[in-house]
């Protein structure tokens, strides 16, 4: 037993994602730095996040589709940006007008 004073050690383990709680574990395992699991948490702690399923904003997904569309096929890109291949070829022949 630890009395008030005495500090508490840090343990060592080779999986420190296993000190975390839920989602500080999960972000653990993928960021191989804990100093860097620590600052989002002290960045986030608290708050509820919801992170939206696209990636990219719009502007980057016209240009992406502007300079490979052509050399990669509408799947390829679609794939990429994880949107659908009709919509790059709708993305596509706007930007062609």
């Amino acid at each position: 037993m630890l009395w008030k004073g005495e500090g508490v050690k840090k343990l060592k383990k080779k999986d420190d994602s296993k000190k975390y709680i839920s989602v500080y574990g999960e972000i653990a395992q993928v960021l191989s730095n804990q100093q860097d699991v620590e600052r989002i948490y002290d960045l986030l702690k608290g708050q509820t996040i919801s992170f939206p399923q696209k990636l990219y904003s719009k502007e980057y997904m016209r240009e992406y589709i502007k300079e490979n569309y052509g050399n990669e096929t509408a799947r390829e890109v679609a794939s990429f940006l994880g949107i659908s291949d009709r919509r790059v070829r709708q993305i596509a022949s706007e930007e062609e007008k």
